[in-house]
């Protein structure tokens, strides 16, 4: 779950070089390069040369240090948003990605074949960072960040019309009451295990799930949404959910929502920590709908980076008291994501202050099988903690080999059978069944 490196970003690219031409086609994908005449810079800008991508009869024209990655070329290859890429063709569900999940938003475009009867459209989601369009017989995801006007320069190159900003969908709080019991629901998945489990960038297909049904795993964590997600996620659906739910694994949903240390030196993404609490659960909750997570579920936010300033602290204490705040009045659990030093340091301090996640995930990589009790000296969260206690390793089952960060989960007391009575945390009575729906 730790951060990627930081990379170069490109803001207020204009008076652009020409300097290139990237020509491709299902049938060869060719490169042809050509020569162009320059152009001025106007005054105050950075110049950057760029490159014509042309793929499947649309014309993409975006700066010349883009990586162009050809999907058809190489299907393995890893379809990240926080690298300057334009991507074509149609992601696998089983990208060969490394188990970084979390990553400040870049400008990065991923053009896919689509439907050729769709109509020309662009809709802008503001708190996933992503512009998603159809242009003729493609369909074309584009990640942001801060460098939105570089993307829709991008987009309008190519003739995508102007992208209208999404308006998030209502959420409705939950009607049962509070402490009312959750019903056995594939919801139950994510918070009743003890043992290992692992996290990876992009969900695996259900080919690679069934080849590691005989690992020592129990539990698989996947990013389900947040602007800082850095992967494509191709395979993961409800049907996805429901099937390996099925299968018998347990989840851990995580929500890569905006950071208070994107990336070594660049400026917060908490810019209004309150507000953006209370979206952020409400866009948790409703990608986690859309999974087939219903109320009751325990989503993670993965709240990176250690050493936080003072006020970096504040912000933090604001986003996930409001993040907490709102997914308990949606009725779904909260759970946080950090490092001893971090996020986890926040929670410790300011206990009694601020609404409080049910669960912890500690990320200290020590190489120990345990739920990592020196995190909660207090012992808060006794019986619901996680630790992810190795990062980026490449494991293999079945013959399958994936890059993951590996997770000691302690659950034991997140719920108590059905009619045992209520437990101090978390705020709500769960219960244990035999399994999802």
């Amino acid at each position: 779950m730790k951060h990627a490196k930081a990379r170069t970003r490109l803001r207020g690219a204009r008076g652009l070089a020409w300097a290139g031409a990237v020509i491709l086609t299902t049938a060869g994908l060719a490169l042809a390069t050509e020569s162009l005449a320059s152009a001025a810079p106007a005054a105050g800008s950075q110049a950057y040369g760029t490159q014509h991508v042309a793929y499947l009869g649309h014309t993409f024209t975006v700066p010349s240090n883009w990586s162009v990655v050809n999907l058809s070329k190489d299907p393995a290859a890893c379809v990240r948003f926080n690298v300057h890429a334009i991507y074509l063709g149609t992601p696998s569900t089983s990208q060969k990605c490394a188990a970084t999940g979390v990553a400040a938003a870049e400008a990065a475009v991923l053009v896919s074949p689509g439907s050729t009867t769709a109509s020309a459209s662009a809709q802008d989601d503001a708190i996933e960072q992503r512009i998603t369009a159809t242009l003729g017989n493609v369909r074309i995801t584009a990640s942001y960040g801060t460098d939105r006007s570089v993307v829709t320069q991008i987009l309008a190159s190519a003739g995508v019309p102007t992208p209208k900003i999404q308006t998030p969908s209502a959420v409705a709080p939950h009607a049962v009451a509070p402490h009312a019991v959750v019903g056995i629901t594939v919801a139950e998945m994510t918070y009743t295990d003890v043992g290992l489990g692992f996290d990876t960038c992009a969900a695996p297909s259900t080919a690679q799930m069934s080849a590691w049904g005989a690992s020592p795993y129990k539990t698989v964590g996947i990013y389900f949404g947040g602007a800082d997600r850095s992967c494509a996620q191709p395979g993961l659906n409800a049907s996805w959910v429901s099937t390996e739910a099925a299968a018998g694994w347990h989840l851990l949903p995580l929500y890569a929502g905006p950071q208070a240390v994107p990336n070594p030196g660049e400026p917060s993404q908490l810019t209004s920590p309150a507000v953006q609490g209370t979206a952020s659960a409400n866009d948790a909750v409703t990608q986690a709908q859309a999974l087939g997570l219903g109320q009751g579920a325990l989503l993670y936010d993965d709240m990176e980076g250690a050493g936080y300033t003072a006020a970096d602290s504040s912000e933090v204490e604001t986003f996930l008291n409001a993040w907490t705040t709102r997914l308990h009045a949606l009725g779904y659990h909260s759970a946080v994501y950090g490092e001893e030093a971090g996020a986890l340091a926040v929670l410790n301090g300011d206990w009694g202050k601020m609404a409080e996640p049910d669960v912890i995930d500690v990320a200290n990589a020590n190489g120990l099988q345990n739920d990592d009790p020196g995190a909660d000296p207090a012992n808060h969260w006794t019986g619901h903690r996680v630790h992810q206690f190795v990062a980026d390793t490449t494991q293999t089952y079945g013959g399958v080999s994936i890059q993951i960060d590996e997770d000691y989960l302690n659950l034991a007391a997140a719920c108590k059978p059905t009619g045992s009575g209520g437990i101090v945390r978390p705020h709500y009575v769960l219960s244990c069944g035999a399994g999802p729906e």
